[in-house]
């Protein structure tokens, strides 16, 4: 079963190593050439403490006056999503969507207990999360942060990991499908994010609830709390056992937790092509609606402190990359930015359950009868379309709101709008790309993901890393023009709006002409 679930793991697994690792070396060595004296530390430290805005959304860094403790700000609000999403992923792809596919039946036919599947995925997880921090302890220490704080750092993660790995091996068996696992995974980790929020800005034991609270208490460059390190490695184990015990005991293909049986006949709605589809994306949709509403409300809550802090200490907008002057306009930029991100990852979900749908045989059955292909994939294109508008558009609105309500003016609430409007295109980007390499060749859908990825760190942290504009001009969010900073750039949003197009043709083309399915 460890041969078999590292051959299903392999590549997600190398990607995963590949970008963490890349990802956090990249802002170690940028991070240490930026602020190569003690001086140029001190004031980051100084500007970033001031106020509770940027403790509640990177969370609060004992120890930042040193370059560990730089390096893990600015590396906080990207490690506090990429470390848990690792582990979901790890978690459930070698469980539930074996389960679901049907191979494990096979599997367990002969002389493979029920818990070894659970067990050897759990083992796989725990290697590649380990590999993880290896790398990034390596990479710290050769960027001139201490070994000790380095290591403490990578294994404070890496048990951030491990937990959510636990959590989605214990939900793959309460839940019947994969996609169920995912969305209470982050569900979870959305909880976690405010419950992390609202004990840092209060300052109170309520850090203590969240798993992303624990992995921030090691203190890696600080006090160094080696024993807090305990807490998630213990639950972690916890729900392991409970996720062995549980598929030792239920039927191959069935669920804890599981509705009644639906209508002994379909909708008229559930007939359509569209109909279907909105019923296949709605629950991923409404999961990412919320992580917009969630990111966005608590942004524009916070930013009447934020400008408070700005004005008490002019060097905060250059260390968070808040034009000087127009704090305001600043912050809303890299809220939609934040969005922007939230909205492409929704995409590169939504058409990769198409992949789902083709790899589990519903697909070739749909497409035995009258419905064609580019309808079938049309319907589903729109849908993901539909779901995208949705999650700007309310996402916005939450914004502007929550920003209204926080410093009592309503006039901005159109530009916020329109300035989440104005990263359209560059999602769509994404989603061309998702969708061609579905088109040409959905075995390497990861690809998608890795897009996605770098996407993510250019945009987060290229400016503040003072990365060449040419790496800069790779992910298509750049090219929007940084709104409501900077002036909304039409030509350059035209070409990103064109070369979607030409992608998703591409996309359309290439599905109308391969096989189905088709590895």
């Amino acid at each position: 079963m460890l041969r078999i679930v590292a051959r299903i793991q392999r590549r997600s697994a190398l990607v995963w190593v590949a970008v963490l690792g890349a990802s956090l070396i990249g802002t170690a060595a940028s991070i240490a050439a930026l602020y190569d004296t003690p001086a140029k530390i001190q004031t980051y430290a100084t500007a970033v403490t001031t106020g509770n805005a940027l403790v509640a959304i990177n969370g609060k860094v004992e120890g930042i006056d040193s370059l560990g403790g730089v390096i893990q700000d600015e590396f906080g609000f990207l490690a506090a999503f990429l470390l848990p999403l690792l582990g979901i992923s790890l978690g459930a792809r070698a469980t539930r969507r074996e389960e679901e596919s049907g191979r494990l039946e096979l599997l367990l036919a002969g002389r493979i207990a029920r818990h070894e599947p659970t067990l050897a995925a759990l083992l796989v997880a725990t290697a590649t999360i380990c590999a993880t921090a290896a790398v990034f302890a390596v990479g710290l220490a050769v960027t001139g942060v201490p070994v000790v704080g380095s290591v403490l750092y990578a294994l404070s993660l890496g048990a951030l990991a491990f937990t959510f790995a636990g959590l989605a091996a214990l939900l793959a068996q309460l839940t019947l499908h994969a996609r169920s696992v995912y969305t209470w995974s982050l569900i979870v980790l959305a909880a976690s994010y405010v419950v992390r929020g609202v004990g840092d800005v209060t300052q109170t034991w309520v850090t203590w609830l969240s798993p992303l609270g624990w992995a921030e208490k090691a203190a890696p460059f600080g006090d160094q709390r080696w024993w807090a390190l305990a807490i998630p490695v213990a639950i972690g184990l916890g729900l392991g056992g409970a996720a062995l015990r549980l598929a030792s005991r239920r039927d191959v293909g069935s669920a804890l937790l599981r509705g009644g049986a639906g209508p002994a006949r379909a909708s008229a709605r559930l007939r359509s092509p569209i109909g279907l589809a909105v019923s296949i994306h709605r629950p991923a949709t409404l999961g990412w609606l919320a992580g917009g509403i969630l990111l966005t409300g608590m942004m524009g809550a916070l930013t009447q402190q934020l400008l408070d802090a700005v004005a008490g200490n002019p060097a905060l907008s250059e260390a968070v990359g808040i034009v000087a002057g127009r704090p305001m306009d600043g912050f809303v930029a890299a809220t939609q930015l934040y969005l922007a991100i939230i909205a492409a990852g929704y995409v590169v979900q939504a058409i990769g359950t198409l992949r789902a749908e083709e790899a589990e045989g519903r697909l070739e059955m749909r497409l035995s009868g009258t419905l064609s292909r580019s309808r079938w994939l049309a319907a589903h294109a729109l849908v993901v379309l539909g779901g995208l508008v949705t999650i700007v558009v309310c996402s916005s609105l939450v914004l502007g709101l929550a920003t209204a309500l926080s410093v009592g003016d309503t006039a901005e609430l159109g530009p916020i709008v329109s300035s989440g409007l104005a990263y359209l295109p560059a999602e769509l980007v994404l989603a061309g790309l998702a969708l061609a390499i579905y088109g040409l060749r959905p075995r390497l859908f990861g690809l998608a993901w890795a897009g996605y990825a770098v996407m993510t760190f250019i945009a987060f942290l290229g400016p503040s890393l003072k990365l060449h504009q040419w790496v800069l001009n790779l992910s298509p969010t750049t090219h929007v023009g940084n709104p409501p900073v900077g002036a909304i750039e039409t030509g350059a949003l035209i070409v990103t709006a064109a070369i979607a197009v030409i992608l998703v043709a591409v996309g359309f083309a290439a599905f109308q002409r391969r096989g189905v399915p088709q590895g």
